[in-house]
């Protein structure tokens, strides 16, 4: 199965998240993130294979037992890879010290389990991927828009292991293992 491991987003910042896709109107072509598939990506792991799965199974339990529920803002917008080139545009989060703890451990034992490192670590909710810019301006005072909008807190309680199906209608994503963080 095609996996990766994520921290789930509540239904305010999902439902405010699709209100800020609207206002890109038609800057761009961008394919946008459905509202039930938003989420924060820890690790993309790619295709493992049942026993692997076991493997990071047991690894997500543990790190779950060492990190505590927290709240945090989602708040800002910002793109990768940079304001020239537009290709994914992403809500930001705030006070996510508790999210880059369990990303770096999640880092530590997929490494441990043979996966590669991924680049930095920046916790982020992606919202659209650009195919290609129509009007570099509107595109860019849309972002300047929302540079500081607040989409709304949530709860991190856990850490996911999602499969995501492809699909020609886009990605469908089900939560294989879901491990409750610590009070």
């Amino acid at each position: 199965m095609r996996a990766f491991i994520a921290i789930d987003v509540s239904d305010e910042v999902r439902d405010n998240l699709l209100k800020a896709q609207e206002r890109f109107g038609k800057s761009a072509k961008i394919k946008f993130v459905e509202r039930e598939n938003f989420h924060v990506t820890l690790k993309f792991l790619g295709e493992i294979d049942e026993a692997t799965a076991e493997e990071v199974k047991k690894a997500l339990a543990e790190i779950a037992r060492k990190h505590k529920k927290h709240r945090v803002r989602v708040k800002g917008i910002g793109v990768f890879p940079n304001p020239n080139y537009v290709r994914v545009i992403w809500a930001g989060i705030e006070n996510d010290e508790g999210i880059k703890a369990i990303a770096k451990d999640v880092e530590r034992e997929m490494r441990r389990l043979g996966f590669k490192r991924d680049k930095d670590f920046v916790a982020h909710i992606t919202i659209g991927r650009v195919k290609f810019v129509r009007d570099k301006v509107e595109l860019a005072m849309a972002l300047k828009d929302l540079a500081n909008e607040d989409f709304g807190e949530f709860e991190v309680d856990a850490i996911e292991l999602k499969k995501s199906t492809l699909t020609p209608k886009g990605p469908i994503y089900e939560t294989v293992a879901r491990f409750e963080l610590a009070e």
